[in-house]
């Protein structure tokens, strides 16, 4: 992957990307839709009660779209990635620390697995071996 945000100046970035790197248009239309401005500001927001707060009722209910859309791509992705993880030997504590910061977490990273060879389309049988 070639994807790099390059802080130029100040709080001004560069987003940059091959075509390779986004095969099916998901980045592109996160920009050109404006999903990724929207989860950034929700991102940015202090909290959603004091900074979103103000905003009109379709201002919010368009940043909460677009932020619960890229949420649940991105955690579609993270559930493929602990497939690929565990499957190159990571053991349940070092996926649990690697996806959630918390190595006590192995139920939910076993639940992270189980749910990536589901959509994968894979069926496996999982053990609570560590």
């Amino acid at each position: 992957m070639s994807v790099s945000v390059n802080k130029t100046e100040g709080r001004t970035v560069t987003l940059t990307w091959t075509k390779a790197d986004d095969l099916h248009g998901h980045i592109a239309e996160a920009v050109e839709c404006g999903r990724l401005e929207d989860a950034l500001a929700a991102l940015g927001a202090d909290t959603a009660v004091e900074d979103l707060g103000n905003s009109d009722t379709q201002e919010l209910k368009r940043i909460a779209a677009s932020t619960a859309r890229l949420q649940a791509e991105l955690e579609r992705r993270t559930r493929h990635l602990a497939v690929i993880l565990k499957n190159r030997g990571y053991s349940w504590a070092e996926l649990a620390s690697t996806l959630y910061d918390d190595s006590t977490k192995r139920s939910t990273a076993r639940g992270a697995y189980q749910a990536g060879l589901r959509q994968l389309g894979l069926n496996a049988t999982v053990t609570d071996d560590d």
